[in-house]
């Protein structure tokens, strides 16, 4: 049976909020499980580590032949991470349950008989970046700092043509503490060649239109907007799980909301650890509907489903954009930008990546048709590339998405199927036609900031907001 060391702890960490404590470290990892459960990232909800987009037609990311990148944006998500101060609270909530019960466990939860020790192991680490110092194994494959080190070789192996005639120039990161972190351990592995300045730019709501998280600053988002529609998917899925899980162990008492948090425990621990046992407690059948289930809520909450969603996303496009038709007068030709998964899936909302105009069904798992899978876009440490290049005395734009590129289905005639600038800007200036983040967020209401300009005044401003833990 579990330990109940920490049941008085526990207890109040469910009943209130998350104090700091220290959990004695278990056995030794299991190397056998560790780094081989990269088949399961696509079903949990942007919540595992870094995957490449499943949906790779084969076309190179590198330049077509003859042409050369002359601009290059990123934006990118931070890395993998613990749970949220939210999530970890329902986490221990679970966790308590099974730690109290008093006999052995049975299949697949038979690993929690084994001096098992819980993947938070210490509560000041919840909402951060996983690094190789607070990870609970050092040769766990996973960390997010790792996969912002990984990004950083593969992105001057690609791009460091960009940078020849540069040795100082800005990375700009949201002041989530974790963002930040991510941005620091990129901007370090590009090398001692590089003298980086990490704009830390704000994502507090008085921040209005300068952010990149522009939906901090929206107080007309609901996110229940929707919530007729997402509610009414099935979650029998859920009750099987808990149902099934109580039968094998007699006096087990988990709902469904337990076997919701399961999902979560499963794709955080591999963050910490490398590998998780209780990811083996699904069905394939489940993780398909559990993530089907994400992408209803992302499509509906944060993606098309949400008509202001594209208001909100049209800030960091516009802004985009904007660089796009500057690059020939703009001296630096690399901009990259850290931030959240909920921040891209907006700009990649109203660029319409993916975006077919199909609603989604919440009634059920559609399979031949589904264009938006949240968790294939944005994984920990998704990362979005705009491409500019030119062939001959032609340019063209494309987008890179987690290793694949991603041409817009309306506008893809050029080179590498990408898109003539021509005919992108025309294709940018109709999706964001009518579209006003301003005041379809009633952003007034938290800030009188109106336009985006980190991007231009960074010089003058140095932006080095103060960190916050979210």
């Amino acid at each position: 049976m579990v330990s109940v060391f920490l049941s008085g702890l526990l207890a109040t960490l469910v009943a209130q909020t998350v104090d700091a404590y220290v959990v004695p470290q278990g056995k030794l990892p299991d190397l056998h499980k560790l780094g081989t459960q990269d088949y399961l990232f696509p079903y949990l909800a942007g919540a595992a580590p870094y995957f490449s987009f499943p949906g790779n037609y084969g076309i190179p990311t590198t330049a077509p032949e003859g042409c050369e990148i002359s601009q290059l944006q990123v934006i990118a998500r931070h890395g993998e991470r613990y749970p949220t101060t939210g999530r970890a609270r329902r986490l221990f909530s679970t966790y308590y349950k099974l730690s109290n019960y008093t006999r052995e466990f049975n299949e697949s939860l038979s690993f929690l008989n084994d001096d098992y020790t819980f993947f938070i192991s210490d509560s000041n680490n919840i909402e951060q970046e996983t690094t190789y110092k607070n990870s609970l194994d050092v040769l766990n494959p996973y960390t997010g700092q790792r996969d912002a080190e990984k990004h950083a070789r593969q992105f001057l192996d690609e791009y460091s043509a960009l940078l020849e005639n540069t040795t100082s120039f800005p990375i700009f990161a949201a002041s989530s503490r974790r963002v930040h972190d991510t941005a620091q351990f990129f901007s370090k592995a590009l090398g001692e060649k590089y003298n980086v300045t990490l704009q830390v730019v704000s994502e507090a709501p008085t921040s209005g239109a300068n952010t990149i998280s522009a939906g901090n600053a929206c107080p007309g988002w609901n996110e229940s907007a929707n919530a007729n529609i997402t509610d009414a998917f099935s979650t029998d899925y859920l009750k099987n799980i808990a149902s099934r899980l109580n039968r094998q162990n007699k006096g087990l008492n988990l709902t469904q909301t337990d076997a919701f948090n399961l999902f979560n425990w499963c794709a955080f621990e591999i963050n910490v650890r490398g590998y998780s046992y209780m990811c083996d407690v699904f069905t394939q059948e489940e993780l398909i509907n559990y993530s089907y289930y994400d992408d209803l809520t992302s499509y509906y909450q944060d993606g098309p489903g949400y008509d202001m969603i594209y208001d909100v996303g049209s800030n960091l496009f516009n802004a985009s954009v904007k660089l796009l038709k500057q690059s020939e007068e703009l001296d630096l030709k690399v901009w990259i930008s850290f931030t959240h998964d909920t921040d891209i899936v907006n700009l990649m909302t109203t660029i319409g990546l993916f975006d077919n105009g199909v609603k989604l069904d919440p009634t059920s798992v559609p399979f031949r048709d589904l264009v938006y899978r949240k968790s294939w876009q944005t994984p920990q440490g998704a990362r979005l590339y705009t491409q500019k290049y030119k062939c001959s005395n032609e340019t063209y734009v494309r987008y890179v998405l987690n290793d694949a590129v991603i041409p817009l289905e309306s506008c893809k005639s050029g080179p590498g199927f990408s898109c003539p600038t021509t005919e992108f800007y025309d294709y940018a200036a109709d999706r964001m036609n009518g579209r006003n983040f301003y005041k379809s967020c009633d952003v007034a209401s938290v800030s009188n900031v109106t336009e985006l300009t980190f991007y231009w005044d960074y010089n003058e401003r140095h932006y080095n907001d103060t960190l916050l833990n979210q």
